[in-house]
């Protein structure tokens, strides 16, 4: 049955009560219309249980910014949703996404992820000696094509959803496709993304694949705590000292962890930022399965105007793309080749959820 606003309904029940679905929950598209923005498209994900998501179309359909009863979840930068033709991914040495990073979900890859660097590009034929990589690849950046949006009833149950597709390509290079997915059931506060990556093109291509999951105010504030699955070596006190988060401070540098998790018996790894003194207690949690994304990286900086904590599930751990080819640590896709990812992003809120969240994944 769906429950909204306090309430048990079956399907029948509901729909005797509103015209259109759109009354309570839905899916509504629209784009800018003014300043770097303009033109980009979105889709507005309304759960009708307090999630609300901006799926940036025309942004490689990332996520561009979470709500719960109307909280920011999401980080947000001083850049904007910039359109993508304004994103040149090679200025600044290769560190051109500086320039439009922004919001709650940049997807980093399809064949490199973290700092600029080069490497051989010579799996593509004698055309090309190397190739040049930007920070965390030229994805993110890219325009989707929208395949649809809609919902599925099954019985009583309802998931919205929507998909899109982003291709990057190149002349004697790359050729992989990201085919992503979107659900969110109705009255739920849960959203699922499902990514298909494929080479579609004919020589084995590397790819790697990293999720920058941004939080920002008021989620994240002095007092807020990170809690993290257990690792497969003990913790350091560089790790304990990550699980408390403080406010802005002028001094603040960027802080990156890098933790080896266990998976739990499902094979899926959970790690959650909780904040008990923001209304009654309020946490996202951040799950995704070890098989496919077996490392795991937190990027945080307190700096004034940035505020920002991360929460990475990635291909790979972190190290010089040289160093990581060298010891055989990026995969390479055959053509033809896909591989599947799945992330669930679920909001918990009260005292006792974010208790039952801390004693599933770990105490901070």
């Amino acid at each position: 049955m769906v429950s909204l606003f306090g309430q048990h309904f079956t399907r029948m029940e509901l729909f005797r009560r509103i015209g259109r679905l759109e009354q309570v929950a839905g899916i509504i598209p629209g784009s800018y219309d003014d300043g770097p923005e303009r033109s980009v498209r979105y889709l507005d994900l309304r759960s009708g249980g307090g999630l609300e998501a901006r799926v940036m179309v025309d942004r490689g359909f990332d996520i561009g910014e979470l709500r719960f009863n109307g909280l920011p979840l999401s980080w947000r930068s001083a850049n904007g949703f910039r359109a993508p033709g304004l994103h040149i991914a090679e200025e600044e040495k290769g560190a051109g996404l500086l320039r439009s990073m922004d919001g709650m979900m940049v997807t980093c890859g399809l064949d490199h992820v973290r700092g600029a660097a080069e490497g051989p590009a010579s799996h593509f034929g004698p055309r090309r000696e190397s190739a040049q990589y930007p920070l965390h690849g030229r994805i993110s950046q890219t325009p989707a094509r929208f395949l649809g949006q809609g919902e599925t009833w099954e019985g009583d149950d309802c998931r919205f959803y929507c998909e899109g597709a982003v291709r990057q390509s190149m002349m004697y290079g790359e050729t992989l496709e990201l085919r992503r997915r979107i659900e969110m059931p109705l009255g739920g506060a849960t959203l699922t993304i499902i990514d298909q990556i494929r080479n579609a093109g004919y020589r084995p291509t590397p790819h790697m694949q990293l999720y920058h999951l941004n939080f920002g105010f008021p989620l994240l504030d002095a007092g807020a705590a990170l809690l993290l699955p257990p690792g497969r070596e003990p913790r350091p006190d560089t790790h304990t000292a990550f699980l408390r988060q403080q406010g802005p401070f002028a001094e603040a540098v960027d802080e990156i962890l890098e933790v080896n998790p266990l998976p739990g018996p499902n094979g899926r790894v959970s790690a959650a930022l909780v904040n008990a003194t923001l209304g009654s207690g309020l946490a996202v949690q951040v799950e995704y399965d070890a098989s496919t994304l077996p490392a795991l990286q937190i990027w945080r900086h307190f700096g004034p105007g940035m505020n920002v904590l991360a929460i990475e599930p990635a291909t790979n751990r972190a190290g010089p793309r040289a160093e990581l080819e060298r010891g055989g640590q990026i995969r390479f896709l055959e053509p033809g080749e896909e591989i599947v990812y799945c992330l669930t992003l679920s909001v918990h809120a009260g005292a006792a959820a974010l208790e039952q969240l801390s004693g599933r994944i770990g105490s901070p």
